[in-house]
C-alpha cells in the first residue's frame, strides 16, 4: 500500500516526463497526417490523465476542476474536427464548425477558474479581483493596439466571421484577468498551483503566437506553426501535471486568514506595470505618429477605467484601515477594562479607585458639594472560606458585589479594595445620607452573611488618603463593637486614635451551619 501511495504521488512527474518526450517527437516528425494524429492523441491522453488525477486526489472543489477539464476536452474535440476538415475533407472555411467547441472550451476554462477562485478567496473580500481587473484593462489596451484592431480592420469575412475572430482575444483577456486574480490571492503557492498558473499562461502565449502567425500569413505547417502547436501541447501538459499532483487539493481550499502585512512585491509589480502601460502607449504613438495618437479613444477609455478601479481599490484600502482601527480600539478598550476591573466580581479594582477618589474630591471642592467614602468588610470571611471552600467564598464575593452594586445610587462607585474588603465612593452624600445608603447595602448581603463598615465624610480639606484612613479607623471600631454594623468616623480634627493591633479585629469564630454565615 505504501508503494502504491508513493507511486500515486509521483504520477505527475511521470506525466511530465512522458509528455515532454511526446512533445519532442511531435516537433521532430514531418508535417502531415501522422503529426496531426500524434498531436490529437497526446491531447486526448493528457485530458485522460487529468480525469484520473481528479478521481485519485478527490479535491473538495471537484466541480471547478471538472469544468476546467471539460474546457480542455472541448479544445481536443475542436482540434480533431479541424484536422478532419483540413486534412481529409480539405475544407478550411472561416469560421468553421470547430470554432463552436473551441469557444465552449473557453467557457469551461473560465467557469473552472472562477470556481477555484471563489473557493480559494472565500471570506477575503474582492481586493484581488479589483487588482486583476486593473491588470486586465491594461492588457486589453495592449491587445487592442497590437492585435484586435488589426483583426477588426482585416479582410471582409462577414459579421459572423468578425465576431468569431474577435471572440478569441477577448476571451483570452478574461482568462488573463482570472490568472492575475489567482496570483494575487492569499495562500501558499506550491507545485500544483504554479503548474496550473503555468498551464494557463502557456495557453495564452500560444493563442497570441497563433494570432501572430495568422496575421503574418505564416503557414502553420511550417516550423513556426509547429512550435506554436507545441506551445499548446505544453499548456495541456502543465495542466495535466497540476491536476495529477497531490497538492492540487489545496488549490481550491480557502486560504488561511493572512496576518496584516504590506502588499507583496508581485502584486506591486503587476499594478505598477499596468499603470505605466497607458502613458507608455500614449507617448509611443505620439512619437511614432508625428504627434498623432491613433488610438486616442481606446487609451482614454482605458485610462478612465483604470482610474475608477484605482479609486475603488483605494476606497477598499481605506475601509480596511478603518476596520482595523475599530478592532484595535475595541482591543484597547478591552485591555483597559481588564486593567481597571476586578476579574472575580466585575467591579472596578483598586487602580480605578486610586484614580477616581482624587478626581471626586477635586470636583466636590470646586462645586462645594459633600462627598463620603465607606470601607466595607465581610464578617468572618476567612472562617467561611475555611469551612466551605474557596469556590463558595468566590461565589459569596461575586454575589455580594452584584447585590451591593444594584443598591447604589446613580453616580456612586463601588470597588473591590482587596480580599473581602470593598470601598464605596458616594458623591453628593453627607454623613447621614451616606449611612442610609450603606445600611441599604448591608441588608442586601447574600447567603445570610453580614458586613461591618466604616464611614467618613470629607471635611473639604483633607487628602483622599486621610479620608480613607478615617473610614478605616471607623471600620475597626465596628469590628471591635461586635460586627454587623456601620460606624461613622469622628471629625478629622478629633479622630486621632491610632488603629488597634490586629488581634482586636478577630473575635471568636462564630458557629457556622450549612453554606451560610449566621448573624
Amino acid at each position: 500500500m505504501g508503494a502504491t501511495t508513493a507511486g500515486a504521488g509521483r504520477a505527475w512527474a511521470w506525466v511530465g516526463g512522458l509528455g515532454l518526450l511526446a512533445i519532442t517527437a511531435f516537433v521532430l516528425i514531418p508535417s502531415g497526417t501522422g503529426a496531426a494524429v500524434l498531436y490529437d492523441g497526446l491531447e486526448f491522453a493528457l485530458v485522460a490523465a487529468m480525469v484520473l488525477g481528479v478521481r485519485r486526489n478527490r479535491p473538495a472543489a471537484i466541480a471547478a476542476w471538472s469544468l476546467l477539464i471539460a474546457g480542455q476536452a472541448a479544445s481536443v474535440i475542436a482540434d480533431v474536427m479541424y484536422d478532419v476538415y483540413a486534412l481529409i475533407l480539405h475544407d478550411d472555411r472561416w469560421p468553421g464548425p470547430w470554432d463552436v467547441p473551441y469557444l465552449l472550451g473557453y467557457v469551461g476554462t473560465i467557469c473552472g477558474l472562477c470556481g477555484l477562485l471563489l473557493r480559494r478567496n472565500r471570506g477575503r473580500g474582492y481586493a484581488g479581483l479589483v487588482d486583476s481587473l486593473l491588470v486586465g484593462v491594461a492588457c486589453a489596451l495592449l491587445s487592442w493596439v497590437f492585435l484586435i484592431r488589426y483583426l477588426a480592420e482585416g479582410e471582409t469575412m462577414g459579421t459572423l466571421g468578425h465576431a468569431v475572430i474577435l471572440a478569441y482575444p477577448c476571451l483570452d483577456l478574461v482568462v488573463l484577468a482570472l490568472v492575475a486574480w489567482l496570483l494575487t490571492t492569499d495562500g501558499k503557492r506550491r507545485a500544483a498551483f504554479l503548474l496550473l498558473v503555468g498551464g494557463m499562461v502557456a495557453a495564452l502565449i500560444a493563442d497570441d503566437l497563433w494570432a501572430f502567425v495568422d496575421m503574418t500569413s505564416y503557414d502553420p505547417a511550417l516550423s513556426v506553426g509547429r512550435f506554436v502547436s507545441a506551445a499548446f501541447l505544453v499548456s495541456f501538459l502543465l495542466l495535466a501535471m497540476a491536476i495529477t499532483h497531490p497538492g492540487m487539493v489545496a488549490v481550491g481550499l480557502p486560504a488561511p486568514a493572512p496576518a496584516t502585512r504590506p502588499m507583496g512585491w508581485l502584486r506591486l509589480s503587476l499594478l505598477a506595470g499596468a499603470a505605466l502601460i497607458t502613458p507608455a502607449l500614449l507617448a509611443w504613438q505620439a512619437l511614432t505618429g508625428n504627434g498623432i495618437v491613433r488610438d486616442a479613444l481606446p487609451i482614454a477609455g482605458a485610462s478612465a477605467a483604470m482610474f475608477l478601479l484605482g479609486l475603488t481599490r483605494t476606497t477598499m484600502l481605506i475601509r480596511r484601515l478603518h476596520r482595523q482601527a475599530r478592532v484595535m480600539q475595541r482591543q484597547a478598550e478591552q485591555l483597559r477594562e481588564l486593567a481597571e476591573r476586578d476579574p472575580l466580581t466585575g467591579l472596578p479594582n483598586r487602580r480605578t479607585w486610586d484614580s477616581s477618589l482624587p478626581a471626586a474630591l477635586a470636583r466636590a471642592g470646586r462645586d462645594g458639594t459633600p462627598v463620603s467614602v465607606a470601607i466595607v468588610d465581610l464578617d468572618h470571611f476567612k472562617a467561611f472560606n475555611d469551612r466551605h471552600g474557596h469556590q463558595m467564598g468566590d461565589r459569596l464575593l461575586a454575589e455580594a458585589a452584584a447585590a451591593w452594586a444594584d443598591g447604589l445610587r446613580g453616580g456612586d462607585l463601588l470597588a473591590r479594595y482587596g480580599g473581602e474588603e470593598f470601598v464605596a465612593l458616594l458623591p453628593g452624600a453627607d454623613g447621614a445620607e451616606a449611612a442610609r445608603v450603606v445600611d441599604r447595602l448591608r441588608r442586601r448581603t447574600p447567603m445570610d452573611c453580614t458586613f461591618s463598615a466604616g464611614l467618613a465624610a470629607w471635611d473639604g480639606r483633607e487628602s483622599g488618603e486621610a479620608l480613607l484612613r478615617r473610614a478605616d479607623r471607623a471600620l475597626y471600631r465596628a469590628k471591635a463593637a461586635g460586627r454587623d454594623r456601620i460606624e461613622r468616623a469622628e471629625a478629622a480634627g478629633r479622630d486621632r486614635a491610632e488603629r488597634p493591633e490586629a488581634p482586636a479585629r478577630t473575635p471568636t469564630t462564630p458557629r457556622l451551619s450549612g453554606p451560610h454565615c449566621h448573624r
